[in-house]
């Protein structure tokens, strides 16, 4: 007859052998259940930024037709739009500042212009000085901005 031993430590050898594939086996479907997870989790990221692009590009685009109708002062619809213009992709932006100038020199003249309440909180003084400085570039800058609102209205029609 075989040594008692032999036995007892092929069955304890087997069983720990199953033991450790059991757990492998466990491990190895966690690391796919997770995956797919992160699959998942990607996968409504990048529809999330598709949309959030899309939801920008057609503000543009609205602003850009408000602006282009006059429903909108050129320094408003100039300030949104640049704004809008900044939150896309960067691989979609390109030289902003070469490709609308009229817009981005709109903006540079009033992004620090107090809105809303900081604006009712001034002096009329500075108030009626801010607003010819505003009507100044408007005027000036009316050509290129219409002109950068026409290109983009040509860019984003599609959209």
């Amino acid at each position: 007859m075989q040594n008692p031993w032999l036995v007892i430590l092929l069955v304890l050898a087997v069983v720990i052998i199953a033991g450790l594939a059991f757990y492998a086996g466990k491990l190895l479907w966690l690391v796919q259940q997770q995956n797919k997870q992160q699959a998942a989790l990607l996968e409504k990221q990048q529809q999330q930024q598709l949309q959030n692009q899309q939801y920008v590009e057609q503000s543009i685009y609205t602003i850009c037709k408000a602006v282009d109708a006059g429903q909108c002062e050129l320094s408003e619809g100039a300030l949104r739009v640049w704004v809008l213009l900044n939150r896309l992709p960067e691989q979609q932006q390109g030289p902003l500042a070469t490709d609308y100038p009229g817009i981005f020199q709109m903006y540079q003249t009033v992004k620090d212009m107090p809105t809303h309440q900081a604006r009712k909180q001034q002096s009329k003084q500075a108030t009626q000085a801010q607003d010819k400085q505003r009507l100044q570039a408007e005027q000036t800058l009316a050509t290129q901005i219409m002109a950068d609102t026409s290109k983009l209205l040509q860019r984003f029609k599609a959209g």
